[in-house]
């Protein structure tokens, strides 16, 4: 006998792609991705629907981090944003559903 489709929580995509639940809200909502299902009042995404906000979750940090420094010893972190990845944010409109 097979074994059903695993179904994930939002909170459980996030768990696995070791992130905030909102960037994974965002990503859903952005992106236009369909919830597989629902589970009382949980929305649950399936495997694919991971690999696919994995991949979009990815493609945004691409498109915003351009460079990022660790001195190690110091413990100092620095980032640098590609300046057309930050204005892509304010100008992609976000609707969200009702």
């Amino acid at each position: 006998m097979s074994q059903p489709p695993l179904l994930l929580t939002v909170g459980e995509v996030a768990r696995r792609l070791d992130t905030k639940i909102h960037r994974i809200e965002y990503i859903i909502r952005s992106r236009r991705i369909e919830a597989t299902g629902w589970a009382g009042h949980a929305r649950v995404f399936s495997e694919a629907s991971l690999d696919h906000i994995a991949s979009e979750l990815s493609r945004m940090n691409a498109e915003l981090v351009d460079k990022v420094n660790f001195d190690g010893p110091g413990g100092n972190v620095a980032i640098t944003f590609h300046p057309t990845g930050l204005k892509s944010l304010t100008q992609q409109p976000l609707e969200i559903a009702q």
